[in-house]
């Protein structure tokens, strides 16, 4: 007897000890909440084995989180569960005279239910906090969507599936099983080839839609996957959601013996019935899973994106535009995976947010440190392009790609040329720089572009420096901002405020510390304004300038007060790359801005949009301008406003996204 057998065994006698106590108590119960109009009908199929019927009950009744129902069909039971039945109150009970199986059960019970909602649950199951709220929420916020499935766990820890792989012969596998279930690639949401019976969330009206479970498939096994085929051809999809979990004590309801008897008959009704489907199906094989755990993914655009890290918006430094390309690309219906290369922690909630969106985020788990090149030997064949961004991370990775046969397309995602970075900060800092210096810099940076297929520069400016040094084949991705126009009139703001992230040696750092002592005295001589510091602040150089009339808040949880509070928004940035982010949210809020430059350059801006200054004197009078004449403040809060939605909207963003994916002689 191996170690999980061992573990049923003494796990069905414990079931048995604590039914036992239950019906020896003349007063214990089961009592259902009686719902006039239940969201969920959770129908239970029931043929003798009552200490698992019980605990199943017992955990319904624990963790139910929505308005349900409970509708038992009992199978013609002769053991203990007619004696549990007469205890469970408030709950929909179908007596068959007979065994009529699985499949016939739930038909059944599917008739009788009240809800909405269905969820056919195996009576060998404990379902765990949440899981009806969540199954419901991914069903009614995915387009399309057929029927959720839920992680499904055995009692000794193992996994059982992360939803489930139909083979071109017909045969199903478990993705996962057997494997620790909380890994990265089984805990993210994705559309699956179908999910198993043990758990499986419907509306009712799809389900009748549908035909309900084919009862050739009687008594059980391959109905669901037969239902999910159905479901698919009519135009719906199957979805896994991993946040949904039940432990599930596997044929406690059944014979081991019977059941594999039962599968291999049956797998032969449902690929002579799905032959014509089966065809587009992958075979089985060593590593095949990988791409057979998302349904039909082959016809799908599969990219594999590498960063320095979970990407953190509040951090700045190009996190808040790899958010948004991540939601992008989910958004496009792309297969992503996420390679956090230089930070591979799991950082919350970041990880569970966009595993949520469909993306498949790789990270550190207990013992086990992530290693691309380990990583890349086994997906190798299992993306069509690679998404790269900043040097260091090229720099790292581009060998280890390079040497695979066939190559994958390599993106490479220009978030911000690092030379032009470097070039103005020591320039700003009074550095000398020798032309060799600058070529060097320029090249280094070049060289590596040169091992990609494709760059993606942040906007058009960067895009023909990126062409005049030689790189052909460059496109432009920009961000997504919404215009969310905050209210506060001219007359009810008053403060300067400056919004970045302060790392050490940072643009934002010198900013600050160049505008506080250049220019925002001669501000406060003129207005006697107050100027908010606010961000993500690792340094005490930051902290230390906080006084009475200048406010270092550090992070914190929403912007949108200060937007609204302040009257200019304050970027005087003297080296810099990529996009200014935070000056286009402030535009995207309403609150004009007095920028530098290179910022206003960035943007390719005029002083009808922001004002600009060019000097410590010149930027203190613009803010004065902009900070007293309301006819000022309003022209540029009209124009931000327009330019933001004219050059940052979603409709352009999304195109961009989809055009990544064009790559001139390759096949993609």
């Amino acid at each position: 007897m191996n170690e999980r057998s061992q573990l049923q065994e003494q796990l069905a006698t414990f079931l048995k000890v604590k039914l036992g106590v239950f019906l020896a108590n003349p007063s214990s119960t089961l009592q259902y909440p009686n719902w006039e109009q239940p969201v969920v009908s959770i129908i239970l199929v029931a043929y003798n084995k009552a200490a698992y019927t019980f605990q199943c009950l017992e955990t319904i009744k624990a963790h139910a989180d929505v308005p349900y129902e409970v509708v038992i069909v009992d199978n013609g039971s002769s053991d203990e569960t007619v004696h549990l039945l007469k205890r469970t109150h408030q709950a929909a009970i179908i007596r068959n005279e007979q065994n009529e199986g699985f499949v016939k059960g739930c038909n059944q019970g599917a008739a009788a239910a009240r809800g909405k909602w269905l969820l056919f649950l195996n009576n060998d199951t404990q379902i765990t906090p949440a899981l009806l709220s969540t199954l419901l929420r991914t069903a009614e916020t995915t387009k399309h969507c057929g029927a959720v499935g839920a992680k499904v766990i055995f009692p000794d820890g193992q996994l059982q599936e992360a939803g489930s792989i139909i083979w071109r012969d017909g045969s199903c596998a478990g993705y996962g099983r057997g494997d620790q279930p909380f890994k990265p690639e089984y805990s993210y949401v994705r559309e699956v080839d179908y999910c198993s019976g043990v758990c499986l969330f419907l509306k009712k009206d799809v389900f009748m839609e549908a035909g309900m479970f084919d009862e050739r498939y009687h008594p059980g096994y391959y109905e669901e996957t037969d239902l999910c085929m159905k479901l698919r051809e009519l135009g719906y999809r199957i979805m896994y959601q991993p946040a949904a979990v039940v432990i599930h004590y596997e044929f406690g309801s059944s014979s081991p013996e019977q059941a594999m008897l039962l599968q291999a008959k049956h797998r032969e009704v449902f690929a002579g019935r799905w032959n014509h489907r089966l065809q587009d199906y992958h075979l089985p094989g060593a590593g095949a899973s990988i791409r057979a755990r998302e349904h039909q993914r082959d016809k799908k655009w599969k990219v594999l994106v590498v960063d320095d890290r979970i990407p953190i918006p509040a951090l700045g430094c190009g996190y808040p535009r790899s958010w948004m390309l991540l939601q992008g690309l989910a958004d496009a219906n792309v297969s992503v995976t996420l390679f956090p290369l230089q930070f591979s922690e799991s950082v919350q909630p970041y990880t569970e947010q966009l595993q949520q969106i469909g993306i498949e985020v790789i990270y550190n788990t207990g013992d086990q440190q992530i290693n691309f090149r380990d990583f890349w030997e086994e997906r190798k064949d299992a993306y069509d392009q690679v998404l790269v961004s900043r040097p260091h991370n090229m720099r790292e990775i581009a060998g280890i790609m390079q040497n695979t046969n066939p190559k994958p397309q390599i993106v490479y995602d220009a978030e911000a040329l690092f030379f032009h970075r470097e070039i103005g900060r020591q320039t700003a800092l009074g550095i000398p720089l020798t032309e060799e210096t600058v070529q060097s810099l320029i090249l280094e940076e070049m060289q590596l572009m040169a091992l990609a297929d494709k760059v993606i520069s942040v906007s058009e400016r960067e895009r023909k420096t990126i062409q005049s040094l030689g790189v052909k084949q460059v496109q432009v991705l920009g961000h997504r901002i919404e215009v969310q126009p905050t209210p506060n009139p001219f007359s009810q703001r008053q403060d300067l405020l400056f919004v970045g992230s302060f790392t050490p040696g940072s643009p934002n750092e010198d900013a600050a510390l160049y505008f506080v002592n250049e220019v925002y005295p001669l501000v406060f001589k003129e207005l006697g304004v107050n100027l908010w510091l606010t961000g993500t602040n690792l340094l005490d150089s930051i902290k230390n300038l906080a006084s009475d009339h200048i406010k270092v808040t550090g992070t914190v949880p929403d912007l949108q007060p200060y937007y609204n509070h302040s009257k200019v928004f304050v970027v005087p940035t003297r080296f810099a790359a990529g996009i200014p982010l935070k000056l286009l949210e402030s535009m995207s809020y309403g609150v004009p801005a007095v920028v530098s430059p290179l910022i206003a350059d960035q943007l390719g801006l005029t002083e009808d949009t922001v004002l600009i200054g060019r000097d410590p004197r010149d930027y203190a009078d613009k803010i004065i301008a902009c900070y007293t004449d309301s006819l000022v403040w309003e022209r540029l809060r009209t124009n931000g406003l327009k330019f933001v939605e004219t050059e940052y909207n979603a409709r352009l963003f999304h195109q961009q996204i989809l055009d990544i994916r064009e790559v001139q002689g390759a096949s993609g």
